[in-house]
């Protein structure tokens, strides 16, 4: 690891300092620019034209510049200001004045079905663009944002690479529907169902992968996060989770430009779970007077299972165009190898953007996505006993053993002869796009027609082969599943904007029809003499073969509606109101009506603050919505039929038995939202950001009932129950400082959520959350209860040890704890000196805690005291001589955390005297190099269960694929 470090490290300094350059016979100028009032502006760019290089001015508006003699003018620009060239000539001492550039002010920002200039906006969203994105290594366009945004939590399934991410917009709004938030590329809503088709249990399958790891992160031009339902409602059934409108990169008239980006990196485990290692293991049992099977080894299995993982990224992009046509193409390949030796993943992909004037009123265009992704999947899985993984077995093998040990025993599996023999891959074709042409009728009003499709095709060929010899010879197994999902999108909008005077209208209305489908197959087969080609060819197996297969598909119906009034820029309402039709809803509810109403005041367009040299912007914002969620998948509604042999009534042929009980009834989630914020800006953009607070009330909550006997299925899903959502969230962003060619700006975001589930019908309690290992079936560590957070840890409290070392814990069980933060943070500060520039940035939780399953399943020394013992257990479990434990309080660990995930250093080179390069930079970059926790386990932001009931489980660490530290080395160099 250190070498790999070592190598970037060199070779990164040594590309600085080769093509570093001293300017010679410099000269310094010195200069205020101030605005139209004669009021300084701070953080202007001061560049000498056809360059690189420059400056930003201080907070008094002053700057001072190095010039290189043969330089004769300077280019001066400022957001909402018009640029200005400046002749340099003999002077030293300058006084600029930049004149306002009213169209300029008028920042544009992505909502649903179009654009809306910023200061017209009346919802609570937030917007990051391309430079503010995190840096490192990118699998998926999600992490980009990663901690960056008030409100919105992200928290990985697991550490392998293109695994899948909890996504929480402020917090969750349903118990058994999805909480993930709905994403809109170029204007496409998608379906982000996972696509991986899964494998049987036998191969302890690992956890599901990330949908949007299809989607090359450099193609993103910015994320903006609609939040509140005045917002959302926009999208109706689906936006009761929040919205994620993701812009890719655009073509710009101009000269073709090409561009490529490539970094390389290393990453290693960035922790160990402390178990035994050889010299305590033999102190230990030594000390028990107990004989494991000592074969003489000192193994390491967390060091042996792990590696130095390489990963290397290109990016091509071509970009450019004419007054009538824009265009960019880009190309990308990526191969990140995982820390856990044999997984990994690959992918190589294409995109095209491009519009088109056929005439000064009609426009078409095409936003085109194709991509080729190849997991190589780690058996880990999730399970003990004879299920475990490559995980559970690394932590679970003793290190007396070599790395060769066999054994026909299943639970005595040799983590590293599993994890090189297993074949489990995963190849996924993803074509993503859209069509549209825009036109317009007359003034003001514009027409637009968009065909959208989704088209995913994921197959996965795992093999067990019985050359292990706990599966034993001519026992091998194959598997082969296959997904077909597709996602088809017919959309048109009319949009009028007009201006009467001091009024100005923004009005939208439009129909969309989606659809939705999935055709699944499988084939599994046992006992193959022949292991080499055993999935490529089921037929000769000796034993059973066994297939499956299914199809299904959903409608959407929209029509929708939003009206915008401003009047004298001052006061701004907002209606939206949207009707969405859902076949998955039962036939007296197939209707939804979802409106929001907003409104906001800019105060500092009011006489009394319009001439402040405190206040540069002020708005205050309200709305109310109402939203939906119709992710409960399909059919449920409907009495459905299943077909199997074991439903045969004389035991020959196949039978057919109902699957689902029918609710005619069955209708959306609704999630009200209240919200109230405003936008600040201070000193001419010094200090800015946002402040918001909402209540949000979901009801109608879908929860599965235990059916009315006699039925033919024991369980049907009902509308019962209701839980809030409450919080805060806060944006600070400031310049700090920016004088002598030196700058350095902030940005702090911190939100506070409270859940609280209110009503769960004739239920008590629900009971979720099971507990995985060797002796702990039946027992559960979260509940569902009227008064509790979702995601509320439960279970008897420990109180200490008997003599012989069991753990005693109370007779009733209580409250241990909560999965979801009270508090989220992060913290970005960013530095730039010259040519130079230093990022680094922290992200924070707080008010919550994790069930460490792992460290429950390793901490009874019981199986390291046996006879011939090969199990290993963790360091504490001898240290308090704990012989026997189950599930209690002592496993529910504090997951408060402070991580610096990303430190960033460039240098950016001057290309004036250089022909064909526009731009060059160099940088290093480290990425989750330190955790402050309490967390005894890989890592506190993790969510790996081992199983649920009818409410899946949320901060459950079990047998999880540990987080990586990575650094890495990059370039940037435009043509």
């Amino acid at each position: 690891m250190k070498k790999g470090i070592q190598l970037i490290c060199i070779v990164s300094v040594f590309l600085l300092l080769t093509i570093f350059r001293a300017h010679a016979q410099d000269r310094i100028i010195t200069g205020t620019v101030n605005d139209d009032t004669n009021s300084p502006l701070p953080g202007v760019n001061v560049i000498i034209k056809g360059t690189t290089l420059g400056t930003t001015t201080d907070f008094e508006g002053k700057f001072s510049l190095n010039v290189p003699e043969e330089n004769e003018t300077l280019l001066v620009t400022y957001i909402g200001f018009f640029d200005q060239e400046v002749t340099i000539g003999n002077k030293s001492n300058f006084i600029i004045q930049l004149k306002v550039d009213a169209e300029q002010l008028e920042e544009v920002v992505v909502v649903g079905y179009g654009q809306m200039e910023k200061k017209d906006v009346t919802g609570a969203m937030a917007s990051i663009k391309s430079e503010n994105f995190n840096q490192g290594v990118m699998a998926s366009p999600d992490q980009l944002i990663q901690g960056k945004i008030a409100g919105v939590q992200m928290t990985p399934s697991s550490g392998e690479p293109g695994a899948g991410v909890n996504i929480r917009v402020r917090g969750g709004t349903s118990l058994t529907a999805s909480n993930e938030p709905l994403y809109v590329i170029d204007g496409f809503p998608i379906d982000n169902t996972a696509s991986d088709p899964g494998t049987s249990g036998v191969y302890s399958a690992s956890a599901s992968k990330n949908p949007l790891a299809s989607i090359n992160p450099n193609d993103i031009e910015s994320f903006d996060v609609l939040k509140d339902a005045s917002a959302t409602a926009i999208y109706g059934a689906r936006g009761a989770n929040g919205v994620i409108i993701i812009t890719t990169k655009k073509g710009k008239e101009g000269t073709a430009k090409v561009d490529y980006d490539a970094y390389f990196g290393v990453s290693s485990i960035s922790k160990k779970v402390d178990v035994l290692d050889a010299g305590e293991y033999r102190a230990a049992t030594a000390a028990e007077g107990s004989n494991p099977l000592d074969l003489g080894a000192n193994t390491d299995w967390q060091e042996l299972m792990t590696r130095d993982a390489i990963t290397q990224n290109h990016n091509i992009g071509v970009s450019g165009g004419t007054q009538k046509t824009q265009y960019r193409f880009s190309v990308n390949y990526l191969n990140q190898e995982g820390i856990m030796i044999n997984s990994g993943m690959e992918r190589i992909g294409g995109r095209m953007n491009i519009t088109q004037k056929l005439s000064d009123r009609v426009k078409i265009g095409a936003n085109m996505m194709g991509a080729f992704t190849k997991n190589n999947n780690l058996p880990y899985g999730v399970g003990g006993a004879l299920d475990g993984g490559v995980i559970n077995n690394m932590l679970r093998m003793s290190p007396l053993l070599p790395e060769d040990f066999s054994s026909s025993n299943q639970l005595e599996k040799n983590p590293y002869i599993m994890a090189n023999s297993v074949r489990d891959f995963t190849n996924t074709q993803r074509v993503l796009g859209n069509v549209f042409i825009e036109a317009q009728f007359i003034e003001g009003l514009t027409g637009k027609l968009n065909l959208g499709g989704d088209i995913t095709s994921a197959k996965r060929k795992a093999y067990l082969p019985g050359t292990i010899e706990w599966v034993g010879k001519g026992n091998g197994s194959a598997d082969v599943r296959n997904n077909n999902l597709h996602n088809i999108l017919l959309e048109g909008t009319l949009n009028y904007t007009k201006t009467f005077g001091d009024l100005k209208l923004n009005a939208l209305a439009g129909y969309t029809y989606q659809e939705f489908g999935r055709d699944y197959n499988s084939s599994n087969a046992t006992g193959f003499d022949i292991d080499e080609t055993a999935e490529n060819n089921l037929n000769a197996a000796n034993g059973a073969i066994l297939v499956d297969s299914y199809k299904e598909s959903s409608k959407l119906i929209s029509w929708i509606g939003r009206a915008n009034l401003s009047f004298k820029d001052k006061y701004v309402v907002t209606a939206t109101v949207r009707a969405d039709g859902s076949s998955r809803f039962g036939a007296n509810n197939k209707w939804g009506v979802f409106p929001s109403f907003s409104a906001a005041w800019r105060l500092s367009e009011e006489d009394f603050l319009s001439s402040s040299s405190v206040v540069s912007n002020l708005k205050l914002r309200a709305g109310w919505g109402v939203t939906g969620s119709q992710e409960i998948g399909n059919y449920r509604s409907l009495p459905t039929l299943s077909g199997n042999k074991e439903y045969s009534a004389v035991g020959i042929g196949s039978g057919v038995t109902y699957n689902n009980y029918a609710n005619p009834d069955l209708q959306w989630e609704e999630t009200t939202q209240l919200n109230f914020g405003f936008d600040y800006e201070l000193f001419s953009g010094i200090v800015y950001g946002t402040l918001d607070f909402y209540q949000k009330n979901t009801n109608n909550l879908l929860l599965e009932l235990q059916a009315p006997q006699p039925a033919p299925v024991d369980v049907y899903l009902q509308n019962v129950g209701e839980l809030t959502n409450q919080g805060i969230e806060i944006s600070i962003n400031t310049l700090n400082f920016s004088k002598n060619d030196f700058t350095w700006e902030t940005g702090l975001v911190a939100a506070y959520n409270k859940n609280e589930v209110k009503n769960i019908g004739d239920y008590e309690e629900i009971l979720t959350g099971a507990v995985g290992g060797r002796g702990q079936v039946g027992q559960f560590s979260q509940v569902i209860k009227p008064g509790l957070p979702y995601g509320t840890f439960w279970g008897p409290r420990y109180i200490g040890l008997d003599e012989s070392g069991n753990a005693l814990v109370s007779e009733e069980n209580e409250v241990l704890g909560q999965a979801l933060p009270e508090w989220t943070f992060g913290l970005n500060n960013t530095f730039r000196y010259k040519k130079w520039d230093f990022n680094f940035f922290f992200n924070a939780a707080t008010g919550h805690q994790v069930f460490n399953n792992t460290a429950l399943e390793f901490s009874s020394t019981n199986d390291l005291y046996g006879e011939n013992s090969t199990y290993n257990v963790v360091k504490p479990a001898v240290d308090e001589g704990i012989r026997q434990t189950g599930y209690n309080s002592r496993f529910i660990e504090d997951a408060t955390f402070i991580r610096l995930s990303n430190i960033t250093l460039g240098y950016t080179f001057g290309m004036e005297n250089v022909k064909h390069i526009r731009n060059l930079r160099l940088y290093v970059s480290g990425q989750n190099l330190f955790v402050i926790t309490n967390y005894s386990g890989y890592d506190p932001e993790v969510n790996a269960p081992a199983g649920g009931s009818q409410v899946p489980p949320i901060g459950i660490d079990y047998n999880n694929y540990p987080a990586a530290r990575t650094f890495i080395g990059g370039i940037s160099v435009g043509f």
